[in-house]
């Protein structure tokens, strides 16, 4: 177990590496390894487990019922997975997750995992803070998601990024937000060039200057 690594997640933030070696001594671990394309989680599968990915990197993906398949994020180490869902009446993976490359995990199991949180109340305190900043970037996505046409996507993804700021630098890449939208990136660019020739914004690779915010608001509206 290499602690060193496993102490750089935030859910041990502020703990000591002594005290997280005792506590995870104490309870029920595993470290499991897996290769690049390797499932560490299937959708809708019982969520009974912490997995913590230690070293690597892997791809959250959500498929719809027709089969199609959005990639939701990629994760790198090192990161908890889905500490949201690990309790409750329905706690199931939202995602399938799948390993970008070799990966070393911690897994502890859900009753581990209530024995640990007992031991450290500042541990305890960094679950919750992780599980409400995951309900908080939860509800956004799904607010963007439930627009319609991918103008009004980019304008509530600009508007929300601005922070009430005229220049705006994306914090993903026109590949990834693509991703995270569920579009193409052809369709992506397009309306990109679109909102520009419209007098919306104008786009400097990531850097996006709001020309008409007024515009931008009444979209995500109204539309």
């Amino acid at each position: 177990m290499n602690i060193n690594d496993i102490s750089k997640c935030n859910i041990f933030a502020g703990l000591k590496p002594e005290l997280i070696e005792d506590i995870l001594i104490s309870v029920q671990t595993e470290e499991p390894t897996f290769k690049k394309g390797d499932l560490l989680a299937m959708q809708d599968e019982p969520c009974n487990r912490l997995i913590i990915i230690t070293k690597g990197s892997v791809k959250a993906e959500m498929i719809d019922p027709s089969g199609k398949v959005v990639k939701v994020e990629d994760i790198a180490a090192p990161q908890a997975l889905a500490i949201l869902f690990l309790f409750g009446r329905k706690n199931k993976f939202p995602v399938q997750v799948t390993a970008c490359e070799d990966v070393e995990t911690l897994i502890i199991h859900k009753q581990s995992v209530l024995q640990m949180l007992a031991k450290s109340e500042q541990l305890l305190k960094n679950y919750l803070d992780i599980s409400a900043n995951y309900a908080t970037v939860l509800t956004e996505k799904l607010n963007i998601m439930s627009f319609r046409t991918i103008r009004q996507k980019l304008s509530m993804y600009i508007l929300k990024l601005s922070d009430g700021e005229n220049s705006v630098t994306l914090d993903r890449s026109q590949n990834a937000l693509a991703e995270y939208f569920g579009v193409s990136r052809p369709s992506l660019a397009r309306e990109l060039r679109n909102m520009q020739d419209d007098g919306l914004i104008k786009v400097d690779n990531k850097r996006i200057l709001i020309l008409d915010r007024n515009k931008l608001i009444h979209m995500i509206k109204f539309l």
